[in-house]
């Protein structure tokens, strides 16, 4: 379904690539402030899902979602599971070309579709 990316992550930086950052641990104090989990892999979801809706309506070629290499368990899932499983899903397919995105051990890099 996607292409397996390895190596260093910044590699797939460029001109044209519009990069959005998923890590969320920590504020200017360098400490997580307190928030409800589930909320906040939902506004992953809802920002990932605006990124790239955004992008398409941009006519941005390339979205480089940063999410970090933290692995998911069960009831616990992470900022890369959630973006992972949004790019499987009905709601990303009008703005991705699957054959084209890129799945990374810390990022993806979605291809988006042409809006013309």
């Amino acid at each position: 379904m996607f292409k397996k990316g390895t190596g260093d992550w910044t590699k797939y930086r460029g001109d044209g690539v519009r990069e959005v950052d998923f890590h969320r641990s920590s504020t200017s104090s360098g400490y997580r402030e307190a928030f409800d989990y589930r909320e906040a892999m939902t506004e992953v979801e809802r920002d990932a899902l605006d990124a790239l809706s955004s992008a398409y309506a941009d006519g941005i070629t390339t979205l480089l979602l940063t999410h970090g290499w933290s692995t998911s368990r069960p009831g616990k899932p992470t900022s890369r599971s959630v973006i992972r499983s949004l790019m499987r899903s009905k709601e990303a397919t009008p703005n991705i070309r699957r054959s084209q995105c890129i799945q990374h051990e810390s990022v993806f890099v979605a291809a988006i579709r042409s809006s013309t």
